[in-house]
Order: structure tokens, then sequence, then C-alpha cells
């Protein structure tokens, strides 16, 4: 099996019909019928396991649907309602596979799965109906489909990314549901078992292998996850360093980047506040990971005043538990709305071509105004803890979006780090 490039294996590309014309997602029957499927692999397999777990009979497959990590098949089914089946794009049996390490994606499964389970009784928080779940297996040269991971849900109302054909108050509407949702997952005090379970192993990498302290909600754990972090990551001079993906593990510890760390190891206990009164900078919090319109399924309005509503929030695998003051509120439309250093609305990633465009730019910073508004009314301790964590949040965040040469990126860090040691009164 190929992506069909010069590259090694990560995922399948999207099909192509026998023609070459790019598959539509629709008319799957009718095309396996004729022996015309436009999969590299058996969706007959895909259907029997369906049928098995669910002891039901598929009868048709309205439309498959392109996600950036999964497949997400519709399934019409004999004696129960609609189920989408999100099957991975990738094969973790396929020879020379080059994605997410397996280990990784059996954790992401089980995560996922875990967080279903759990929200499925919280009202403020829409989730699917989980009804079956399968991490990936491993069985080297298999011609089957164990090496993708597969979730079966029942089919919510609605589609994902319909923001841009929203009018100005139904794009208000659905800004202010997203604000609801994600200022009640800011207030969710997820189980103590599901903290222990969680927090270490879908930290974004590198890890550290354990933690100094046992885990709890204290500004004596935080100081010492953080720093573990740190020094997970840019370890000691010349040795490796790498990222999630293991793409850039031919990167070194450099000068630059050991001072960086020195500095930085430095500041951490001086730039995270005593936990003293509400709100609780240290208690632990769930995050999604990946939170926006992409992730949700929104009813479409039929007419210009009907307001669309979020029925569901999907796609947890990078989901992760954090201590409260790292919390990050972004909202994803197409363009970002992010929590500025003092828990101000800002907005990133618009388009270079329309930033000359003074009312498109404008509407943006409206949404995003009005997202953080409304977050800050179902969460108030939210804007306080992103105010009071604003040097800590910098420093995490950064490690968070390494990607690249570590000298290039961990640089002006350190020089920054250097700085608020001074002005703080640490140094001089």
């Amino acid at each position: 099996m190929s992506d069909e490039s010069d590259s090694p294996y990560t995922r399948d590309q999207w099909p192509n019909h026998l023609d070459g014309t790019e598959f539509d997602g629709t008319g799957v029957m009718a095309l396996l019928s004729a022996g015309k499927s436009p999969f590299v692999w058996d969706v007959g397999l895909l259907i029997k396991e369906t049928e098995e777990v669910l002891n039901t009979k598929v009868v048709d497959i309205p439309r498959v649907s392109k996600g950036a990590n999964a497949y997400g098949f519709l399934f019409k089914l004999s004696n129960r309602p609609d189920v989408l089946a999100r099957l991975a794009r990738n094969d973790v049996n396929v020879p020379g596979f080059h994605g997410w390490p397996f280990e990784k994606q059996v954790q992401q499964s089980e995560l996922e799965a875990s967080v279903y389970r759990l929200l499925q009784y919280v009202a403020e928080i829409p989730v699917s109906p989980l009804l079956y779940h399968r991490p990936p297996v491993r069985r080297p040269a298999c011609q089957d489909i164990l090496g993708r991971r597969l979730f079966l849900f029942e089919v919510q109302k609605g589609q994902d990314n319909v923001f841009n054909d929203l009018n100005d108050d139904q794009a208000f509407g659905l800004v202010d549901q997203a604000a609801a949702i994600r200022g009640a997952l800011f207030n969710y005090n997820p189980p103590q078992e599901f903290i222990q379970r969680w927090l270490l192993d879908n930290m974004f990498e590198m890890r550290p292998k354990s933690f100094p302290l046992p885990i709890a909600p204290t500004r004596e754990f935080v100081v010492g996850f953080f720093t573990s972090k740190i020094e997970a990551t840019i370890r000691d001079l010349g040795d490796k360093m790498g990222w999630g993906n293991y793409d850039n593990d031919e990167y070194t510890v450099g000068p630059v980047t050991f001072a960086a760390k020195q500095a930085l190891l430095r500041l951490i206990p001086h730039i995270l506040p005593p936990d003293t009164e509400p709100p609780s900078l240290y208690r632990f919090v769930l995050e999604h990971g990946d939170y926006g319109i992409h992730n949700m399924t929104i009813t479409v309005p039929t007419s210009d005043d009907e307001i669309p509503k979020v029925t569901s929030l999907f796609d947890w695998e990078t989901g992760c538990v954090v201590p409260a003051i790292l919390s990050d509120p972004l909202m994803a439309v197409g363009v970002d709305f992010i929590a500025g250093p003092d828990a101000e609305p800002v907005v990133i990633g618009l388009p270079e071509e329309y930033l000359a465009h003074i009312a498109y730019v404008e509407r943006y910073a409206n949404f995003s105004r009005q997202y953080f508004r409304q977050l800050y009314a179902q969460a108030p301790d939210y804007e306080r803890v992103i105010q009071a964590g604003k040097d800590a949040r910098h420093i995490w965040f950064a490690f968070r979006d390494w990607r690249d040469d570590p000298e290039e990126h961990f640089g002006p860090l350190g020089v920054w780090a250097q700085k608020r040691l001074v002005e703080l009164g640490v140094e001089k």
C-alpha cells in the first residue's frame, strides 16, 4: 500500500476514481458493487466489522468525508440509527510506516474513548455517543484494516465547517455557543483517576518519563511539572532533541538552546504565582487540543433568521490534561481567536490578501471579542487565570509550538527569560 508519493508512507492520499478524477465521497455502494472501489484498502472489511460489533447490516453509504487523519463513512443501517465510522487514513502495518508511532496512536485512541465516556452525561459539553472503538493492532504485512484505529459513533444532526456560509447574526450565535461549551470545559473538573492516568501520557512531546512529585493541583507540583518538561525537551549540551513526530531528531542541543534552558529554569519559580485564594491556578482541566468549528457538528440553518446549533464536539485525539494556568482557550473558525498576554481577544491567521480589507478584518475582530466576552461570562476564573499566568503561558506555548531549528526558536526565548529575571529583580 502506498500514498502514491516519493515520501515515506504516513497516510493514504485521498482517493481518485479509475479515470483519475478526485473521488467526491458519494456513490460508494454502487462503486463497490461494480468492483470499482476508489480505496486501496478493502472497504468490505470495514462494513463487516461494523455489522459484527453492532449486530446490524449496512444498507447504504451515502457519503464518505475527508478528515485530516481519518475517513468518515456515513453508514445507513438496517435496524438502528445512522452511524459514522471514523477510520484512520494511516495503517501502522504498512511496511516503512512513518507516521505517528504505534504506541502513541494506541494512547490517543484510549484517551479519546475515555473522554467520550466521561462527557456523555455532561449536558453543557455535547459529544456524540460512542458505540465502539478499537485502537490499531500491530500485525506486520497483514492485508486487513486492523492497523487503522476505528471509532463508531451515533450520527448527530449537522455538519462541520459551516461558518463561512452564515450571516452575521448566525455567526455570532454560533460563536456564543462555542464560547459556552469552551467555558463549560474549563469549569469541568475531571475525576482524579482520569487525571492520574492521562496527565503524563498525553502531554505534547517531549515528555518527562516521570514527575518528581505526586500529581496534585498545587503550585509545588506545577513548578516540578514545568521544569521536568523543559529538562525533557532540552537535555545536556550535544544531546539529541526531537519533536512529537520524531522528524527533527537530527537536531542537537546547541549552546544557545542550552543557555536558554538555564535561564528558563531559573525563571520558572518566580513566575508561577502563589495559589493562596480562588481562582485556583493549578487545578487540572481537560483540554480538547484542537478546538474549532472543524471539530463540531453544527446544524445548517434553513432560513436567514435561524441560528445554527452545535450538536457535538468530536476528534479528541489531541486532548490532554493540564494545570488551569496553562489552558489554551483558542477557537478556530478558519482563522484563530486567541487570548493575548493580558487575556484580551486577538485574531491570528487572517489570509494576507484580506488584511487590507478593513471590513473583513473588523468582522473577525468582532467575532473574537464576542467569543471571549461570552467565554469569560461563562467561566469568570478563566480570564484571571490567563492574566496571572502570562509569563508561564508564554514559555509553555513556545515549547508546544517548536518545530524547527532549536537554536533559532529557543534563542529569543532565552533572551526574553534573562530580561524577565532582571525585570523581576532576581538577577542584575
